[in-house]
């Protein structure tokens, strides 16, 4: 690996004495100006041309050197035009925004244009039919590779993605439910992250929005309502104030939420010569109340430095659900009882507070960045189950779970532009305390009184070296965690961890012919929720109890992934081979008897595999995209006293249909299906649905229509496989729904904060 660094360095000290030509795009205001179209002229001959990074840099290599005139294009600002004297080698450009808000572009619904960039792939939203579909999470679902289940997101085969919005690192979906589509400029989905993203990132989305200027106050109101099985409703308000160099911002998040769920389970259990069939009917119906404040101040001191302080308080303070169970019992093809659970939970999440400060800075070729973190959250939940038998009559049982974390962290990243090349490094610490006391009360199980203290320091490089059209990025990080587990107040030496690591990443980029792709590996690794290191015994029913295991160990994931381009079509495969993975099993809890603990277990290792193919041609007002998914595996448990292979792929097939009308109508129609095939110990079932909708622009209105899972097809059924067990699971979760959103917007300036968070891995941990 340190010849590997030594040839990078060198070729990026050899290839930084060619850069003849270069410069900065700013806006008037002293906004960076990324993405604009730089292009070099001989009279009238193109020479050469390139496109503004993130903090509006470009430059041309030595042979294009001849160049006498330099033009400059992007959309929202007045063309640039400058003639060549032979001192301007370091230019310094500013455009001028041309006067028209947001609101009054006018659409041309062209089809999004995708393209290849360092670890995966950028995809145009401004003035494409995707900018008509509603908000930001309508968009990411049209991505990619990208999948949205009932408001979860997922890369596929690099599972939960970290979200930045303008470089600002999301906590929560929240603001992309708030974020209209048509003020999206562009997003990526990265899905070979560098070593500054944490070895535990597989995956980044990064959403840059159209660069809105003035002062004065701007904002958007959006509200929204879901009938389905019963009714739901989220409201928005975001507020924006500018003046001069400092923005001051608010936002507040309400939502309501009441759902229902079928559920029919049919259980076999094989335990001491006895053949137990236990056949469930299940209705389960959550309901929650929960907000988020947002509230900060940025103050951009001059075009290269900006700093700022936000402050978010999140809240869930009502959030019960009731599960109502009919079972019967069968053994040995006699039924034997038949039992009813009513199962209440009240679930407490408040309060949840986050505080994040940032300093960024650029002098000439070196900028600087840093944040400062500070995380707090309460957790309570509350378990009473009533379980009455034909047999042995009415039993109550209940339990009550509190957990406090804090988590103190910090993050610095430094770049240094060399010429055309980029050397980046910085460091990562990050101070967690998690207390997690659980209490039985009716029951035989043990109570738990758990204690965890970690920290981790971390360290890291890159390099980025273009050569012609080729473009190298390298990058090493080292990381080192020390984990305290005490159970009672006591150190538990057998449960506690030590370990250091490093974690390389190779990223090779190359064109042929009209067609761009790109090559890369990366080692990561996906530490155990603290949620999975707890000993707690929960008690679900007779017959099934869940638990933790303090004893994981983190999975180490090698990837190695191929992606290519040509005009619409996109298509990438990779192969993830995961040491020590994690998995949830379900195991005898005691010796000849028919109980079942759900819990987890470290394999040693899995083959995993994922394809993806992308096509998104235009056919007059019509814009469809079709997305094929293909997840794999090679996984062999035991089951049911002898071993089951799960090595079934399961194909995911969307596809989305969009139809301009003029007038600022816009009518959708997406299918979404999923196949038979294996996903960990699981085996997913065949599932499909259709959605309809149409939206609707005028002014600075939005409205929105959808119809989702019209036939009501959509399941989330799947079989399970235990050392003793089969679960045959049906479920139905009130997918077929009509959902109304109305959204107002007036200045939509979106602030300038740039703080990106510390600590995320560990946030998501918690």
């Amino acid at each position: 690996m340190r010849q590997i660094i030594s040839i990078i360095l060198c070729l990026a000290a050899i290839i930084a004495g060619q850069a003849q030509i270069k410069g900065v795009v700013n806006d008037t205001s002293g906004n960076s100006v990324e993405f604009a179209n730089v292009t070099l002229w001989q009279d009238s001959t193109f020479i050469a041309g390139t496109v503004s990074g993130s903090n509006g840099s470009f430059s041309f290599a030595e042979k294009d050197s001849f160049g006498n005139k330099i033009r400059v294009h992007i959309i929202g600002f007045a063309p640039y035009e400058k003639e060549l004297q032979y001192s301007d080698t370091n230019l310094s450009i500013i455009l001028e925004p041309i006067a028209a808000t947001l609101d009054e572009v006018v659409v041309t619904a062209i089809t999004p244009s995708h393209k290849l960039v360092a670890g995966g792939i950028s995809t145009k939203v401004q003035n494409t039919t995707l900018s008509l579909l509603g908000n930001a999470m309508d968009v990411i679902a049209q991505q990619p590779g990208v999948r949205i289940d009932d408001g979860n997101i997922e890369v596929f085969g690099k599972g939960t993605p970290e979200i930045f919005l303008n470089g600002r690192k999301l906590n929560n979906y929240t603001e992309l439910s708030q974020l209209s589509s048509k003020e999206i400029d562009n997003i990526e989905v990265i899905s070979n992250p560098g070593a500054k993203y944490g070895a535990e990132v597989r995956s980044v989305i990064r959403i840059k929005t159209i660069r809105k200027q003035g002062d004065g106050l701007s904002g958007s109101f959006s509200t929204g309502a879901r009938f389905a099985h019963f009714w739901q409703q989220t409201d928005n308000l975001s507020l924006n104030y500018r003046i001069g160099k400092v923005d001051v911002f608010s936002s507040f998040a309400y939502d309501y939420a009441k759902r229902y769920q079928e559920q029919r389970n049919h259980t076999t259990i094989l335990c001491a010569g006895n053949n137990y069939d236990l056949l469930s009917n299940i209705i389960i119906k959550p309901k929650s109340i929960s907000y988020n404040a947002v509230g900060g101040i940025n103050w951009r001191i001059n075009p290269n430095n900006s700093l700022g302080i936000r402050y978010e308080y999140q809240g869930t303070p009502y959030n019960p659900s009731t599960w109502i169970t009919n079972e019967i019992e069968n053994i040995n093809g006699i039924e034997t009882e038949t039992i009813d659970y009513f199962t209440a939970w009240k679930r407490k999440n408040t309060p949840t507070n986050i505080l994040n400060m940032y300093y960024n800075g650029s002098f000439g070729d070196f900028s600087i960045s840093i944040n400062n973190d500070f995380y707090s959250n309460a957790n309570r939940s509350d378990q009473n189950i009533q379980e009455e038998s034909s047999v042995s009559g009415l039993t109550d049982i209940s339990s009550q779970n509190k957990v406090r974390s804090v988590l103190y962290a910090s993050r610095g990243v430094a770049e240094y532009k060399l010429g055309i090349t980029t050397l980046e490094g910085g460091y990562d610490y990050t101070h967690t305390n998690r207390k997690d006391f659980y209490k039985n009360v009716g029951s035989s199980l043990p109570n738990a009184d758990d204690k965890i203290k970690e920290q981790t320091v971390a360290g890291f490089i890159g390099v980025t070296v273009p050569i012609n059209k080729i473009e190298l990025y390298g990058s090493l990080r080292y990381e080192h965690t020390y984990s305290d587990y005490y159970q009672c107040g006591v150190l538990k030496p057998e449960q506690s961890r030590k370990y250091g690591r490093l974690f390389p990443s190779v990223d090779f980029s190359f064109p042929i012919s009209k067609a761009n792709f790109t090559l890369s590996y990366s080692a990561k690794t996906k530490r155990p929720r603290y949620s999975q290191l707890s000993s707690s015994i929960q008690y679900d029913d007779r017959y099934t109890y869940e638990t933790g295991n303090p004893f994981l160990k983190p999975e180490i994931i090698h990837d190695i992934s191929f992606a290519g381009i040509y005009k619409w079509v996109f298509f990438s495969a990779s192969y993830q081979y995961v040491h020590d993975a994690i998995l949830g099993v379900v195991e005898a809890y005691q010796e000849n008897e028919p109980i079942n603990l759900m819990t987890y277990r470290n394999y040693h290792h899995i083959p995993k595999y994922n394809i993806v193919l992308s096509l998104s041609p235009r056919i007059s007002r019509w814009s469809p995209r079709m997305r094929l998914n293909l997840l794999g595996q090679n996984l062999t448990i035991p089951s049911l006293g002898g071993s089951k292979r799960l090595n079934n792929p399961v194909l995911f097939i969307n596809f989305y249909n969009s139809i301009t009308l003029g007038n600022g109508f816009t009518l959708t129609s997406d299918v979404l299906c999923r196949t038979y095939g294996d996903m960990d110990v699981v085996t997913m079932k065949p599932s499909w649905q259709i959605n309809c909708g149409m939206t609707k622009t005028y002014k600075n209105w939005y409205f929105q229509l959808n119809a989702t899972d019209i036939f009501k097809t959509a399941r989330n059924s799947m079989i399970t496989y235990g050392t003793q067990m089969r679960l045959d699971k049906w479920n139905y979760s009130d997918t077929q729904a009509l959902r109304l959103i109305v959204r107002y917007s007036f200045n939509s300036t979106i602030n300038r904060y740039k703080g990106k968070s510390a600590g995320q891995d560990e946030k998501t941990r918690l």
